[in-house]
C-alpha cells in the first residue's frame, strides 16, 4: 500500500493544547487502525521562527491521496483549524523499517543496490 509524509505547522500555541488531547486519541486511534505508520513532532523548530510555532511528520499507509485525505480530515486539529501548514508527500520506503511495505517488497538489498546501479548508468 503507498505511503504519504505529511506535514503539520501549528501556529496557535492557546488552540494546539485545547485540542491536543482529542488530536492525541485520534493518533492512537489511527495507530490501532493500521492508517498511520509513524508520528511525532519535529525537534529543533522551535528557535528558527520569532513567533510560536510547532511541526508534526506523520506517515500514513493509504490506498491514494483521496483515501488518505479522507483520514487526515478527521484529526481533529484539521477540523478545529489548527492545521496552519500541511503538506501532503506519496512516499516508497525502498530501504529501512518500512522497506517491505514499499513497492520494491520482496526484493533483497544485493538485487536492489544493483537495480539502482544500473539506473545510475
Amino acid at each position: 500500500m503507498p505511503h504519504f509524509v505529511v506535514t503539520y505547522v501549528h501556529r496557535d500555541p492557546t488552540g494546539w493544547a485545547r485540542h491536543l488531547d482529542a488530536h492525541l486519541r485520534w493518533l492512537v486511534e489511527r495507530v490501532e487502525s493500521g492508517d498511520l505508520r509513524a508520528s511525532g513532532p519535529t525537534t529543533g523548530t522551535e528557535t528558527q521562527s520569532a513567533r510560536w510555532e510547532r511541526t508534526a511528520l506523520l506517515v500514513f499507509a493509504a490506498a491514494d491521496e483521496e483515501a488518505l485525505r479522507a483520514v487526515v480530515d478527521t484529526d481533529p486539529y484539521l477540523a478545529e483549524g489548527q492545521v496552519q501548514e500541511m503538506t501532503v508527500t506519496r512516499w516508497d520506503p525502498i530501504f529501512g523499517v518500512f522497506a517491505e511495505e514499499s513497492s520494491r517488497a520482496g526484493t533483497g538489498d544485493a538485487e536492489l543496490l544493483e537495480h539502482l546501479a544500473e539506473l545510475a548508468r
